[in-house]
């Protein structure tokens, strides 16, 4: 376990010690910071993207935003590495374009969310909402994934990072669990109580006849598996299918863009995401497989959950003292 461990470190400092290069470094973070300041600061998501939801354009406008965050990080790191060659070729623009777009019409559709599905009463028929809500992204981005695996990248090992490998999983399993007591902190913030958990088991009593750990276990399971499609699109698709054209500068404009995902969440959750997204970029361009990622992702998410449900017990708890 701790040779694990220490190899892990050692994947990360061998990927910085090569891939560190202070002028797109710096510009990236200054890029991010004013990012978060201004999304924060005039609560830019609330006011113009989230509004978006409710027309048929937010498709377009979240695909436009992500693009835009993307490349206005890629192609000036691309021309302070004096890497020419990458910005004229086709293929960088095309993949590229093909995995933000994607993700931005999955992000951005949300037509489904006034789906009146007959025979069902109003609880069913929104628990059924919100599991296509997070089911969405496997449905749509798999098919499109796959085919383009098969099209652009059909010699690479398994499918941009989901292959079968047992490699560092066992230490990141205990890097998760050194995390954990710093999540348990944070869950006592008032952001985090507003937020989680996502799904209020209590609010669906008796649904489907089902009881409820059955119908919890069914929407975390879809919960979770939003996580890896997402660590599928963002450390697969846009590190791993674009390392035999960006090699390890795919990073920083990924870890960019994965940032500004974030906006709508708690601040400390979109600053989290800068790190760990750079981390697990860094180990999955390293050790050619994402499953670091899927484990911190869905650990992590499961555990707010988890210790929502807890601050849930503990508020009844002290209102019936």
């Amino acid at each position: 376990m701790i040779k694990q461990i220490k190899s892990i470190f050692t994947e990360i400092s061998i990927f910085i010690k090569e891939d560190f290069h202070l002028a797109s470094y710096l510009y990236t973070a200054i890029f991010v910071i004013i990012c978060i300041t201004a999304n924060y600061t005039f609560n830019l998501h609330d006011r113009f993207l989230a509004p978006t939801y409710s027309s048929s354009w937010s498709m377009l406008y979240f695909s436009l935003f992500y693009l835009s965050v993307y490349f206005a990080v890629a192609i000036p790191v691309m021309l302070m590495r004096r890497e020419y060659k990458v910005l004229k070729n086709g293929m960088f623009y095309v993949k590229t374009i093909c995995f933000i777009v994607l993700f931005g019409i999955i992000i951005g559709c949300f037509d489904y969310k006034d789906l009146l599905i007959k025979g069902l009463n109003s609880t069913e028929n929104e628990y059924l909402v919100r599991i296509i809500s997070f089911l969405k992204l496997t449905i749509v981005a798999l098919p499109v994934l796959l085919l383009s695996k098969y099209f652009f990248d059909r010699h690479g090992k398994g499918l941009y990072g989901l292959l079968f490998t047992n490699k560092y999983i066992s230490a990141y399993l205990f890097l998760f669990l050194l995390v954990f007591p710093f999540l348990a902190v944070i869950s006592f913030t008032p952001d985090f109580m507003k937020v989680y958990p996502i799904y209020r088991y209590w609010e669906y009593e008796g649904i489907f006849g089902l009881k409820n750990w059955e119908h919890t276990a069914i929407f975390e399971s879809v919960y979770a598996s939003f996580y890896v499609m997402t660590e599928l699109i963002f450390r697969g698709a846009l590190v791993i299918g674009l390392a035999n054209i960006l090699g390890k500068k795919a990073i920083l404009p990924m870890i960019a863009l994965y940032c500004c995902i974030h906006f709508g969440k708690p601040i400390g959750e979109t600053i989290s995401s800068v790190f760990g997204g750079y981390i697990l970029g860094a180990l999955a361009y390293q050790t050619r497989h994402i499953w670091g990622g899927v484990i911190v992702h869905i650990s992590i998410a499961l555990s707010m959950e988890l210790m929502g449900f807890i601050h849930y017990y503990l508020g009844i708890s002290l209102a019936q003292q």
